[in-house]
């Protein structure tokens, strides 16, 4: 396995950012690294921080103590080495980047997000996917999905103060440790394999938000009237957690436009009428909008897609639908996909009949 790969070249490229580089997993699939490195582009390199172990939500910043910002070169070659614990195996990776094209998202995600530093986070997950992901508290973006080549590290390379340890005997004394992986292990067993795969499913949708009257005697929506424009909801903005690890409350108007995005896991949206102000708040069940979409996009994740948000404040009428170019009419998203809360002027002003979420969840 190559290692500490560094490559050099000339003065005139060696841009610098202020970031830096750190690890996650899912908080059911446990990881911890044998080395993480991040070489740049004046020939240095950096390195993931370790955890013990890497856990925590999808896609999160889960570092407790802040790792070390600084000024550092342009990244040109991710390599990780780390241990699947529930699986018991190793898995490497070892990927070069273009130069000019990290530049460039450097650049574009800087003028992008006002909150600097930012940082590089690895996810390391079962079966070998890693994500790649640049990020902060505003804007998280995804670098890459990749896949990592199962390998052998000997206990003795892996854990040299205790070599005669069995690999089996260390993972069980994390997971022994973690009563969550326990229990989710000794219940479900190992995931999915394309459980990561669909996490990190890309899709071309844009947000629209659609504020019109519900008619409950024709059971269809209907647009204000001339006479009521004044009365009409006025947008704010979106803000989104998705299931592939990214985010984004950037309030620019971004949501609206088309792009590239994985699934919606939680879904804020910001609206006004007069000088009352509403905040609906989405969280969408895994399974279930995993079927809707991929039924919906079919082969094609490609297909520009209008994610429709329909809402009428005051019959407390809220419906999500799906729509794209040929289609007769749109598609509803069930309301058992989701979970909904509302707040006017931040006292509750209605929630769905499934909501459960725990008091503050709305608080992300």
């Amino acid at each position: 396995m190559a290692r500490g790969v560094t490559y050099k070249i000339g003065v005139s490229l060696m841009k610098s950012f202020e970031y830096s580089v750190i690890g996650t997993a899912h908080e059911l699939y446990i990881t911890e690294t044998h080395y993480g490195i991040v070489s740049l582009n004046d020939g240095s390199h950096t390195c993931i921080p370790q955890q013990y172990p890497f856990c925590g939500p999808w896609g999160e910043n889960t570092v407790e103590i802040a790792p070390i910002r600084e000024m550092l070169p342009i990244p040109i070659l991710f390599e990780i080495a780390y241990l699947s614990i529930v699986e018991e195996k190793f898995y490497y990776l070892s990927v070069p980047m273009n130069t000019h094209v990290m530049e460039d998202v450097f650049e574009k995600f800087s003028k992008q997000s006002s909150i600097t530093p930012y940082y590089i986070m690895f996810g390391m997950a079962p079966y070998g996917g890693v994500a790649l992901w640049l990020g902060n508290t505003q804007k998280q973006i995804l670098l890459g999905w990749l896949t990592s080549e199962a390998i052998d590290i000997p206990m003795s390379e892996f854990l040299p103060q205790q070599p005669d340890l069995l690999l089996h005997e260390y993972c069980m004394d994390y997971i022994n440790n973690e009563s969550h992986v326990k229990e989710n292990l000794e219940t479900n067993g190992l995931p999915p394999r394309d459980l990561f795969d669909n996490y990190m499913k890309q899709f071309t949708y844009r947000y629209l938000p659609l504020f019109e009257h519900w008619d409950e005697d024709e059971e269809k929506w209907q647009p204000y009237a001339e006479e009521e424009q004044e009365a009409k909801p006025e947008l704010d903005y979106i803000e989104e957690a998705l299931y592939d690890g990214t985010h984004d409350k950037l309030h620019d108007g971004g949501l609206l436009n088309y792009h590239e995005a994985g699934k919606p896991k939680k879904l804020a949206v910001k609206w006004h009428i007069k000088k009352s102000e509403y905040m609906a708040y989405f969280w969408f069940e895994d399974e279930a909008v995993r079927a809707i979409f991929d039924k919906f996009y079919g082969i094609h994740p490609e297909t520009k897609t209008d994610f429709i948000i329909h809402v009428d404040p005051i019959k407390k009428k809220y419906q999500l639908f799906l729509f794209r170019y040929g289609l007769q009419e749109p598609q509803i998203i069930s309301e058992k996909t989701y979970q909904l809360i509302v707040f006017k002027n931040k006292f509750e002003h209605f929630r769905s009949e499934n909501y459960n979420q725990p008091q503050g969840a709305w608080i992300w």
